[in-house]
């Protein structure tokens, strides 16, 4: 296979994946998303193996080398500057609710969620209980779907928080030992 040939092929794969990225958070089939990863892969690794041109020289070993060290620490320092402002926003937001009677004794209850600032308020929202000495379903129903949408607000930006903190020590952790592992491979002395 010539190396443009290759290149075509790369741009498939990448095409099919971001193809089946969309349809998985669409239709929440992973399942799909994975299978495609995996074959992608494959592909690409059988792919390279076949290709007969000459791939690579040491100037473009050099420029590959520092294109990735460059775009790790790009994406390291984006994922923890990322995490540290998810973080800042969810363990310096909080609630605040509370109950209103009427005069006809229908009860009015209230959640709110406010952002970093006292005077930022992210959610907010009412429920009425028009009879509130017989709840019905809807009345529960109602009341847990004003404190479930309530949570969510905080719920979000905290796990992908996490996720950025967890990309940041992986990648560091998988720089630290490819590093090690390449200099004792080449006998460099630390």
């Amino acid at each position: 296979m010539k190396k443009n040939t290759y290149y075509v092929l790369l741009a498939c794969i990448i095409a099919a994946m971001v193809f089946a990225i969309g349809f998985a958070m669409t239709s929440g089939n992973l399942v799909v998303v994975a299978v495609i990863i995996i074959a992608g892969i494959g592909i690409i690794w059988y792919g390279n193996r076949k290709v007969t041109d000459v791939m690579s020289d040491d100037l473009s070993d050099t420029i590959y080398g520092k294109a990735a060290l460059n775009a790790l620490v790009f994406t390291i320092v984006t994922a923890a500057i990322i995490f540290a402002l998810t973080m800042t926003f969810s363990f310096n937001s909080g609630y605040g609710g509370g109950f209103h009677t009427y005069q006809n004794g229908s009860i009015s209850v209230g959640f709110t969620h406010f952002g970093t600032t006292p005077d930022q308020v992210l959610y907010q929202e009412d429920y009425l209980i028009a009879d509130p000495a017989n709840p019905t379903g809807n009345d529960f129903w109602g009341l847990d779907q004003l404190f479930k949408n309530g949570h969510r607000v905080r719920e979000f930006p905290l796990i992908f928080g996490i996720g950025m903190g967890c990309t940041v020590l992986l990648l560091t952790a998988l720089y630290a030992a490819f590093t090690v592992y390449y200099n004792r491979k080449f006998g460099v002395e630390e």
